[in-house]
C-alpha cells in the first residue's frame, strides 16, 4: 500500500484530489491544508510519496518539499503546480525533488508518475531531455546550474532595487510566483536572502 500526502492550502482542490485516488485500492491518501502543523505530522506518520502545491498561499511548497527530503531521504516528493513544470526540472537534477506534474495533468498521468517513482523510473516530458542536454557540456556527465530566463530576470531586477511587487507587475505575473521563483532559487544557491543569490549568482556567472 503506497502512503501519500498530499498538501494543498485549498480545501476544495484537495477534496477534489482525495475524489481523485478514491477508486485507487493500492494508494492510501491523507490530506493536509494546516500548513502550521506540517511538521507534526510529517512526525507522527512516515508517507511514500508527497504530493505538494508550489504554491501554498504566504508559504512555498519548495521549503516544505526540502523539509521533507531532509527528514526522510528515501521518500518521494512531487510538486504540483499551475505554472510551467520547466520552471522545476532543476530541481529535480539537483535531486532536491523527484518530479513535478502541472495541475492540468489527467488522473492517469498522475497516477502513472507515482507508480514510476516508486519503482525507481522517472515519468517526464520529452523536452525534459532537451534540457538536460542544454546544462551538460559536449559528452561530459558533469551537471552545471542554470537559470531559466525568468530566473535570470528576476534576479537583475533584484540587482536593481525591485521589491518582489514590483518584480511581478514588470513580468506580469503574481506576486507569490515571484516569492517561489526566488526560494527556488535560494534553495539551487544554498543562500537565505536576495543579497546573497545576487553576490553567488554573480560568483558562478549565472547572471
Amino acid at each position: 500500500m503506497i502512503k501519500l500526502l498530499i498538501v494543498d492550502d485549498h480545501p476544495m482542490i484537495l477534496d477534489g484530489s482525495k475524489k481523485l485516488f478514491n477508486a485507487v485500492s493500492d494508494i492510501s491518501i491523507d490530506t493536509l491544508n494546516d500548513i502550521e502543523s506540517f511538521a507534526d505530522v510529517i512526525e507522527k506518520k512516515v508517507y511514500d510519496v508527497f504530493l505538494i502545491d508550489v504554491n501554498l498561499g504566504a508559504c512555498s511548497g519548495l521549503t516544505f518539499a526540502e523539509l521533507v527530503k531532509e527528514k526522510y531521504p528515501s521518500s518521494i516528493v512531487i510538486l504540483y503546480t499551475g505554472d510551467d513544470i520547466k520552471d522545476y526540472y532543476s530541481l529535480i537534477i539537483e535531486k532536491k525533488i523527484n518530479n513535478v506534474i502541472s495541475k492540468t495533468a489527467t488522473k492517469d498521468r498522475i497516477l502513472k508518475t507515482i507508480y514510476a517513482a516508486m519503482n525507481n523510473d522517472m515519468l517526464l516530458p520529452e523536452d525534459f531531455i532537451d534540457y538536460v542536454n542544454d546544462s551538460c557540456s559536449g559528452n561530459s556527465i558533469k551537471k552545471i546550474l542554470r537559470f531559466n530566463n525568468r530566473e535570470k530576470r528576476i534576479l537583475e531586477l533584484v540587482m536593481e532595487g525591485y521589491t518582489n511587487q514590483a518584480i511581478a507587475l514588470e513580468l506580469g505575473v503574481k506576486q507569490r510566483t515571484i516569492e517561489n521563483n526566488l526560494s527556488q532559487i535560494y534553495t539551487l544557491l544554498n543562500v537565505g536572502t536576495r543579497a546573497e543569490a545576487v553576490i553567488k549568482a554573480k560568483e558562478m556567472n549565472l547572471i
